[in-house]
């Protein structure tokens, strides 16, 4: 973590820390608990202005370098010492763990479309391409569940729905949307509804919700069955882009540096911050449950 990440976040604490003093100065609250509070609102301020005069700069000589590039076993020359594997001979867990784990980082999306009874389904995926530019167009591999149920949004774009592609940031509360979302629903249920208020689409598409770092308005091309698979792949056309008002006069995005990080997914459910995965990781559970 860099300097300026630390000094960011102690100045939160301190500020945090005055406001609860005052709430509890208005409230009269016990004296005991308004002086711990002092102590760690004063703990936290001298050891900004410590961080902050360079006392401790030796703490941050590789500003979080070493362990950006601490060995994996992953990710390496492959060497001599290899392993010749028939993908054929795998069952399917070792199959999916390992393609899983090699195709990495890919980016997780949340659908939103609309089912002919008027149920608003939403749907994380991590099956996802860019296809090409001109068209616009995205693919997406929709599968089945394990009882064999085909995926409400699979059924729902055969019916004619449009679809909301939401691109989600790289947050802990984008993850647990994504593991709320997951949970399996007969679909006559919405996932909606335990959620936040849904946000209507200008244009006329499906509703997208609060946390999206942006949203791909997309209608369906053309939708291909994967040979020997279950799974179908739906080629969307991207019709429209929901974003935040940024970028330069010729509408180009900004530089990369600039975007944060995005929610992407290393390995079978393990969720986190792209690109490189190490800040921090949460495991979605609630589709095995």
């Amino acid at each position: 973590m860099s300097k300026d990440a630390v000094c960011d976040f102690l100045r939160r604490c301190v500020l945090y820390a005055d406001s609860s003093i005052d709430r509890k100065k208005g409230r009269d609250e016990d004296i005991a608990e308004i002086e711990r509070w002092i102590a760690y609102r004063d703990f936290t301020a001298y050891a900004l202005s410590e961080v902050e005069r360079g006392e401790l700069n030796d703490w941050f000589d590789s500003d979080g370098e070493v362990e950006q590039k601490r060995e994996t076993l992953l990710g390496q020359a492959i060497g001599e010492g290899i392993r010749n594997e028939s993908v054929d001979a795998l069952e399917h867990p070792e199959r999916a763990e390992w393609l899983s784990a090699l195709i990495a980082p890919r980016p997780v999306l949340l659908l939103s479309t609309i089912s002919e009874q008027g149920v608003a389904n939403l749907c994380p995926v991590t099956s996802v391409a860019l296809l090409a530019n001109t068209p616009p167009l995205i693919g997406v591999s929709l599968s089945q569940d394990r009882s064999g149920r085909p995926r409400d949004t699979l059924v729902n774009l055969r019916s004619g729905s449009k679809i909301s592609a939401m691109v989600l940031p790289g947050t802990w509360d984008a993850a647990l949307l994504v593991n709320e979302t997951a949970v399996p629903l007969p679909p006559e249920k919405s996932e909606w509804g335990s959620l936040d208020d849904a946000i209507e689409s200008p244009n006329g598409f499906p509703p997208y919700h609060p946390l999206s770092a942006a949203v791909l308005e997309c209608e369906v091309a053309e939708l291909h069955p994967l040979p020997d698979s279950v799974a179908t792949l739906a080629i969307l056309r991207v019709q429209n882009i929901l974003r935040p008002d940024i970028g330069t006069n010729q509408q180009m995005p900004p530089d990369a540096e600039t975007w944060g990080p995005l929610l992407t997914q290393f390995g079978m459910n393990r969720l986190t911050s792209g690109p490189d995965g190490a800040t921090w990781s949460f495991e979605v559970r609630s589709h095995l449950d």
